[in-house]
């Protein structure tokens, strides 16, 4: 049968007859192509259910890899010719998506090796609703750097596949030396080989970028473990505290539970012993040995029998700390004005100048959700051009010529929203929010912080923050931008 009719067959419906024709007729056929093409397909049409499955969670991982190996093992017979053509991209791609759970996947790997995607899988591509998307090949690259990782923690480095896989891996980091993925994978290698430095200064500028995700916090922890135990529990806590999903942490829990009874910290240690079995319980999980040693502890025990699990106080600011720490870049801080609170965004906007400011999501920086506008802090970040990685509140009362107090009287006309503070060397916009405070016709002397900023007409003005009472007002300054 030629490849004709084994296309013929598929597009009929009939890929297994067309792969059943194609290994009957491949004597023959070896350097055809057309051929080769034809029998390539009617394989990638049986991987590619055995992928769907899997990813229905009809196939279990084990189920999976000992279906799919077969017929991977068959198209490295008979594929390579095919390297370049777009049958031989989609075999790689349906390989990339199962390599996390497909044991055979590294040695698959390097038989295909990493240049053999067609043209158009080697450049990144933009979606229809505007997202830039790596390319197929660098995808690949990530997935084997991901399982050379893997490997190397767990101690399997002396097989063929794992040491080609750990050579694409250094060679993808010295032509892009800045990839997150890549830097993620070796810092794990660099810890398994116990290059704690080497591990942490590869994680740190991840962690800037991902600050906000749990698994960079989480392999910090891991890191930190053997020289810093009590810096490591912080980055536990606060990888527990930024999981969108308990599976994300769900040996996380475990770890911290065991380094949270060595500091004998046990109500604690409880409270994470049984998250982690309640989870396992829920989706009916095999309980790992070491988390069955800390459910069968005394002080486990002793610690639900007088109800006293709790959880461990909030790490997100000694997390911050500590991530400021390790930065080798010194942390630079500016004054600045909480200017507004936006609480359908969850952020606190702190204006450091005319035209310029930081948006602070609470979810990373908690603590200044209770920070009223008007209050003076700094802001620490350790690059003019990235986002803030710090804050405190500043010693400092007023900024002269930026933010100053400014006493004069208030009006506010009927029917208007907004008011006015009226100075001698000028007005200060008072906006509704606080004009509110201040009756329809009222004329009276009031004291109010201020910040000198450019409105949405181009106009550069003072604006009112908050309100002062008698006593609050900075010590006066001559405020000749007024």
């Amino acid at each position: 049968m030629d490849s004709k009719e084994i296309f013929a067959l598929r597009r009929a419906g009939k890929s297994a007859e067309a792969l059943e024709a194609a290994r009957a007729s491949l004597l023959g056929h070896e350097n055809d192509l057309w051929f080769l093409r034809a029998y390539a397909w009617a394989i990638y049409d049986q991987a590619k259910k055995i992928v769907e499955d899997h990813e229905q969670k009809r196939l279990s991982d084990s189920a999976m890899g000992h279906r799919i190996s077969p017929y991977m093992r068959e198209f490295s017979q008979i594929g390579a010719p095919l390297r370049g053509d777009t049958a031989f991209s989609q075999m790689l791609r349906l390989a990339g998506k199962v390599s996390r759970h497909w044991p055979d996947f590294l040695a698959f790997a390097q038989w295909a090796g990493i240049d053999g995607f067609e043209a158009e899988d080697l450049a990144p591509f933009v979606t229809e609703d505007g997202r830039r998307v790596d390319s197929l090949q660098r995808r690949f690259v990530r997935a084997v750097a991901r399982e050379a990782a893997s490997a190397a923690a767990e101690g399997r480095r002396d097989s063929d596949p794992v040491r080609w896989a750990l050579t694409i891996l250094a060679q993808a980091l010295a032509e892009d030396p800045t990839d997150q993925w890549l830097n993620y994978y070796q810092s794990k290698i660099d810890l398994s080989e116990d290059r704690f430095q080497d591990a942490v200064r590869r994680l740190v500028p991840i962690l800037r970028r991902q600050s906000r995700a749990a698994w960079p916090w989480a392999l910090l922890g891991e890191i930190l473990e053997k020289t810093q135990p009590a810096k490591a529990v912080v980055c536990y806590v606060h990888a527990t505290e930024l999981a969108r999903d308990e599976q994300e942490v769900a040996r996380v829990r475990i770890r911290l539970a065991e380094l949270l009874a060595a500091q004998e910290r046990f109500d604690e240690a409880a409270f994470q012993a049984h998250l982690a079995a309640r989870y396992r319980e829920e989706h009916g999980f095999k309980t790992p040995a070491e988390l069955s040693r800390l459910l069968q502890s005394d002080w486990y025990t002793r610690e639900f029998r007088t109800d006293r699990p709790k959880p461990p106080p909030k790490a997100a600011s000694a997390a911050r700390k500590l991530l400021a720490e390790l930065d080798a870049r010194p942390v630079v801080y500016s004054l600045g004005v909480v200017e507004h609170i936006n609480e359908k965004k969850a952020l606190t906007y702190v204006a450091t100048g005319v035209e310029s400011g930081s948006p602070m999501p609470h979810g990373r920086f908690p603590e200044i959700a209770e920070v009223e506008p008007g209050t003076i802090v700094e802001i620490g970040s350790t690059d003019p051009a990235e986002k803030p990685t710090d804050w405190r509140r500043a010693e400092a009362e007023v900024i002269p010529g930026f933010c100053e107090d400014v006493t004069g009287r208030i009006e506010r006309h009927e029917g208007n929203s907004f008011a006015f503070l009226r100075n001698p060397r000028g007005d200060v916009f008072v906006p509704p929010d606080l004009a509110k405070k201040v009756g329809d016709g009222e004329a009276a002397e009031r004291s109010v912080r201020a910040v000198l900023r450019k409105a949405k007409n181009g106009k550069v003005g003072w604006k009112a923050l908050k309100f002062l009472s008698r006593g609050q007002e900075a010590p006066s300054i001559d405020c000749g931008g007024l």
